[in-house]
């Protein structure tokens, strides 16, 4: 029997029993369309995380003063316990082909641009001029904090246009030079502004907007210091330092080097804290490595459904050569082989799970699709690695639980066939 012939007794049997034949189907489809729809939602909630670091510059790294084991961030001392300007100094001239661009970090927290009866509220984040590379910031107008600002402690600020369409009603040229009032924990920061920059959001998977209705508003450290918290101001001692690696090869190694020197010859002999340095890259790997492992965790749980739908096949098929027992036996009494029995039950698996296999792929790929869209606000199509294995995973159910039925369908003795009611 040549194969076309085989494939249209396969098509036939399927199509004589469509009810039953789609209820086998239901657990292929159900499995694959899982698989394709978590790893297309999957895949947006990778690149939602990247998209949301892309606006912090790959090559950031932060150093942080954490409390050691047994204490807690009420036991820091200040300034004993926090970085000083000469320490990462030291570490930029002993380390010169890791750190470059040190930015140092003041006083931050959220505060209220007011004028006349309008207000928009702002995170006030003082820092130095190299923030503008490790943020990305898109300067659209004026310039950004320079040197000078941060060595006379002048009371600048760079808003983003948010705060001008809000403030200035969207005129970037009054906005320029023009003074704004900044209330911050009841104090009066009256600032000029000398910069602005191009506001964006930041969404992160299933997360949204993490950046909410607020926006940056960017100032020089040593002028937060000086109005806002003069006593960590006089020694410029801070609990919070960026910086940029030269290179992001081995960012890992690079920053657990930098944080041993610090540790070693700062903090080794300090009980209460340490210093803890990450990089963004890092950061990026132990999220995008969260996720997979939740990812491959919901695909090994729909690969229960296929597991599932694969014995469905077999159980059907079963039944199918209990039903046709005498029409494989008047086959055998005209010259069909044990080989084209057992090749015909195997296709006609075979045709069931690649129809479910497609059917899943179609409803995986829209709910995949659809799903980061409103998860994640990300257009997002399957992988075409995804559908491959799927319909390679659909033809080896297919054939693996196909095989048994097929086997018993072409042993039968053609005599009893021919006898069975």
């Amino acid at each position: 029997m040549d194969l076309i012939e085989t494939l249209k007794l396969s098509i036939e049997g399927i199509r004589t029993n469509k009810l039953r034949s789609f209820l086998t189907m239901l657990g292929i489809i159900i499995g694959i369309s899982s698989v394709i729809g978590i790893t297309t939602i999957g895949h947006a909630m990778s690149a939602s995380v990247n998209k949301a670091f892309e606006t912090i510059g790959n090559t950031a790294a932060y150093v942080v003063v954490q409390p050691k084991e047994g204490y807690s961030y009420e036991d820091i001392q200040y300034p004993d316990d926090l970085i000083t300007k000469d320490m990462m100094e030291d570490v930029a001239s002993a380390k010169p082909d890791l750190i470059k661009n040190i930015v140092y970090e003041g006083p931050r927290g959220s505060a209220d641009v007011k004028e006349a009866k309008k207000e928009i509220t702002v995170n006030i984040q003082s820092t130095s001029p190299g923030t503008l590379d490790i943020e990305n910031l898109n300067v659209t107008a004026g310039r950004f904090l320079n040197d000078e600002d941060i060595k006379r402690a002048k009371s600048v600020a760079v808003i983003s246009n948010k705060v001008v369409d809000k403030i200035f009603d969207g005129d970037v040229s009054r906005a320029l030079g023009q003074e704004i009032k900044t209330y911050k924990d009841g104090r009066l920061l009256v600032l000029t502004v000398v910069g602005v920059y191009e506001y964006e959001k930041i969404e992160v998977a299933m997360f949204g907007d993490i950046s909410g209705d607020t926006t940056t508003l960017y100032m020089p450290y040593t002028t937060a210091f000086r109005e806002l918290d003069s006593e960590m101001g006089e020694d410029e001692t801070f609990n919070f330092v960026s910086f940029s690696l030269m290179n992001t090869e081995n960012a890992e190694a690079n920053t657990k080097e930098i944080s041993d020197y610090l540790n070693d010859k700062y903090f080794a002999n300090n009980n209460r804290v340490k210093v803890d340095v990450q990089s963004a890259i890092s950061q990026i790997n132990q999220m995008t490595s969260a996720m997979s492992g939740v990812q491959t965790a919901v695909v090994a749980i729909a690969g229960i459904a296929l597991l599932v739908g694969g014995i469905g096949v077999m159980n059907i098929l079963l039944v199918s050569v209990t039903e046709r027992t005498r029409e494989i036996g008047i086959r055998k009494a005209l010259g069909a082989t044990r080989r084209d029995i057992r090749k015909q039950f195997i296709i006609e698996s075979v045709i069931l799970c690649i129809i479910g296999g497609i059917l899943g792929i179609i409803l995986g790929s829209i709910v995949g699709i659809v799903g980061a869209k409103v998860i994640m606000h990300e257009s997002t199509l399957p992988t075409l690695s995804s559908i491959i294995i799927a319909v390679g995973f659909s033809m080896a159910i297919g054939v693996f639980f196909g095989y048994y039925p097929a086997n018993k369908a072409a042993k039968l003795d053609p005599i009893e066939a021919l006898r069975y009611e």
